[in-house]
C-alpha cells in the first residue's frame, strides 16, 4: 500500500510537538493516524487500521518506542525514529533505520517519510 492510500502512525508524547507535526505531515498529503502518546495507545492502533508508514518518538514517557518499531518490523511497515536526546539508545536491529533529531526539521522530515513510503 502506498502512503497516500492509508495513514501514517505518529507517535508523540511532547502534545505541542505532536500536534506541529500532525498539521505539518497533514499539509504535506499524508494522512495521520495519532498521535499516540504511549506505547500501548501505538499499539492499539495497530491492532485497529491500515498503517503503511510509521514516525516514531524514541522516547516515550520515560520509555522507548522500540516494541512498536518491532511490530512495524515484523509486519515489513516502514518506519523512522525522531529523538531529541542521545540517539546511542538504539538497538542494533534498527540501526539502519532514519533517526531525526528535534527540533525538527520538517522539509527533511518529509522527505525520508516520501522515500521510506517509496513516493
Amino acid at each position: 500500500m502506498s502512503c497516500s492510500v492509508c495513514a501514517v502512525l505518529l507517535v508523540e508524547d511532547e502534545f505541542l510537538i505532536a500536534m506541529d507535526l500532525k498539521m505539518q505531515l497533514e499539509a504535506a498529503g499524508f494522512p495521520v493516524v495519532g498521535p499516540a502518546a504511549s506505547v500501548e495507545e501505538g499499539m492499539a492502533i495497530l491492532d485497529s487500521g491500515s498503517i503503511c508508514a510509521a514516525i516514531l518518538d524514541m522516547n516515550i514517557r520515560g520509555s522507548t518506542s522500540f516494541p512498536i518499531a518491532e511490530r512495524l518490523a515484523e509486519a515489513g511497515t516502514p518506519f523512522m525514529f525522531l529523538s531529541g536526546n542521545d540517539t546511542s539508545r538504539l538497538m542494533e536491529q534498527f540501526s539502519d533505520r532514519t533517526v531525526l533529531t528535534k527540533p525538527i526539521h520538517y522539509p527533511q522530515l518529509i522527505g525520508e517519510l516520501r522515500g521510506i513510503c517509496g513516493l
